[in-house]
């Protein structure tokens, strides 16, 4: 269930921002829940992480992607969701529908990040 996973809420431009950090266990169950999940795979070592960590948090909070539940999970401690998504590096982007991987890959800009959302969407 959402409501027991650690999150970070943020509160910008008058929106609250709530992206919650997941595990294996978590995904697993979140992914059949929720119809919509994008996920995040970080490493707090990478730059270009920190560097889109305001835009996955913009995307978060923006209307359109209201119904999809935005998640982050450390690359380092997950190694069942990395292998699922044949985790390759970081930042790492995968969109779950009803509970079906439909895209991941590497990303490097908030543009990638939106078009897999926007993806997600249809």
């Amino acid at each position: 269930m959402v409501a027991n996973l650690r999150y970070c809420s943020m509160h910008q431009t008058g929106r609250m921002t709530t992206i919650y950090y997941a595990t294996d266990a978590d995904l697993r169950q979140l992914v059949f829940q929720q119809e919509r999940v994008i996920v995040k795979f970080t490493d707090q070592n990478c730059r270009i992480c920190k560097a889109l960590e305001p835009s996955f948090e913009a995307l978060a909070r923006h209307a359109k992607y209201a119904d999809v539940l935005f998640l982050k999970m450390d690359a380092k401690e997950n190694p069942v969701s990395r292998k699922e998504v044949q985790f390759s590096s970081t930042p790492f982007i995968a969109t779950y529908r009803k509970g079906v991987l439909k895209d991941c890959g590497l990303v490097n800009s908030e543009e990638e990040i939106t078009s897999m959302l926007d993806k997600l969407l249809v």
